[in-house]
């Protein structure tokens, strides 16, 4: 474990406090995480051109909370996102353009909207997890949890499943360069994936459906200050749902397994008790953030923290510190499923919060939901290697189950 400077003199950009790879690269950056909240709660880090990194809920929320003075259409992420691509509406703007954006797809996401996808998602989940339970193991990160999150996408996008295929082959080989720092790599692949969005818009504005039929229906048909929205911000929206549906959700995924795998007493609870499966959902987002930091750019002098961060610099919202800040969540490393409010920050908060948190809920829980169902007991069959930045969770999850003869009866098959 690298050491952590205590915060100096309250003065402006110091050098580095820390180094998020270095962190990461045990798997488990919790440890490093708390010794920032209680050293350097706004550490300075000299990676990928320098930025901020706010470790305490309070300060996380007051950044997310305050659009006016920290922005999102300069840069969302570190490493930065090529910026030759794509703006990722509504991620990548301001009020009051974000709003327009936002208010077309909330609709799109409503709960109730997105509960009809259910019987199609639940029937993908099975499929891909009947083989992996008649085996009696896999890797539950690659063979499972990898795979459904982009089919969900799909279902949502009204899109041929087919694509899903094509969109993650280049989505995880675009994260994969961007954490590697491969710039020309990530900007080609970028670009395939810009390509894809561009061609979906462009088939729903020579085929018009009605604005509620699909939400790049709705985004058509939507107006800015009286006029359309230009193609290209729409692609762009396509293009943020596929890239933020696609590592975070499958991360979420694998790691409430990973949770759970671990917690066989909490398996048993679950199965007598599937009514607590949504609050375990919960937790488990708490404790693994699946996308761990999120990124806005200061466009004023400020201090936070005893820090002073300049016009001009990246601030960097680390949830998944947040979200174990003793302040807001007692005993902040233990699974507690009874644990009230869930204020966590999985999803983020204020106006940039994930409007796609009904889906990722809904695929949590029908995943939890189905695997529990197929088996008697499911355990960990081996190392668990993690992603280590901007998301964070189990890439490869070894798993072991006992399967439910019941379900064997019925091939697991919707």
């Amino acid at each position: 474990m690298q050491t952590i400077p205590l915060m100096g003199d309250g003065g402006g950009r110091p050098g580095a406090d820390w180094d998020p790879l270095e962190a990461v690269g045990s798997g488990d950056p919790h440890a490093t995480y708390r010794r920032l909240r209680t050293c350097c709660p706004v550490a300075w880090s000299d990676r990928w051109g320098g930025f901020w990194t706010l470790t305490r809920y309070r300060d996380i929320v007051r950044v997310a909370g305050d659009a006016r003075t920290f922005i999102s259409s300069v840069q969302n992420l570190v490493p930065p996102s090529p910026r030759s691509g794509l703006a990722r509406k509504p991620l990548a703007s301001d009020p009051p353009e974000h709003a327009v954006f936002r208010r077309v797809l909330n609709r799109h996401f409503d709960p109730d909207r997105v509960t009809r996808l259910e019987p199609a998602f639940r029937a993908v989940v099975r499929r891909f997890l009947t083989p992996l339970v008649r085996r009696g193991e896999g890797d539950a990160g690659r063979e499972f949890a990898a795979r459904l999150p982009l089919r969900a996408v799909c279902l949502w996008l009204d899109v041929p499943e087919d694509d899903a295929e094509w969109i993650q082959a280049r989505s995880n080989r675009y994260v994969e360069a961007l954490a590697a720092d491969d710039r020309e790599r990530a900007a080609a692949l970028s670009a395939e994936l810009d390509g894809y969005a561009h061609r979906l818009v462009e088939a729903r504005r020579r085929q018009r459906r009605p604005a509620e039929a699909d939400a790049v229906s709705g985004l058509l048909a939507a107006r800015i200050r009286g006029r359309p929205i230009p193609p290209e911000w729409i692609a762009g929206c396509v293009r943020m749902v596929i890239v933020a549906g696609d590592r975070s959700t499958a991360n979420g995924i694998a790691g409430c397994l990973e949770h759970l795998a671990r917690r066989p007493e909490v398996q048993d609870l679950l199965r007598r008790r599937p009514d607590l499966i949504p609050a375990a959902v919960e937790e488990t987002l708490r404790l693994t953030s699946p996308s761990q930091v999120l990124v806005r750019t200061a466009t004023r002098e400020v201090e936070i923290g005893g820090r002073t961060i300049a016009a001009g610099d990246a601030v960097a919202m680390l949830f998944s510190a947040g979200n174990r800040d003793p302040e807001v969540f007692p005993d902040p490393d233990r699974f507690l499923l009874d644990r009230r409010p869930a204020r966590h920050l999985a999803f983020g908060h204020g106006i940039h919060k994930c409007a796609a948190a009904p889906l990722a809920r809904l695929e949590l829980r029908v995943v939890v939901e189905e695997v529990l169902a197929g088996t008697r007991r499911f355990e960990l069959a081996g190392e668990v290697t993690y992603n280590r930045w901007p998301e964070f969770g189990p890439c490869q999850l070894p798993l072991r189950f006992e399967v439910d003869p019941g379900w064997r009866e019925t091939g697991g098959t919707g």
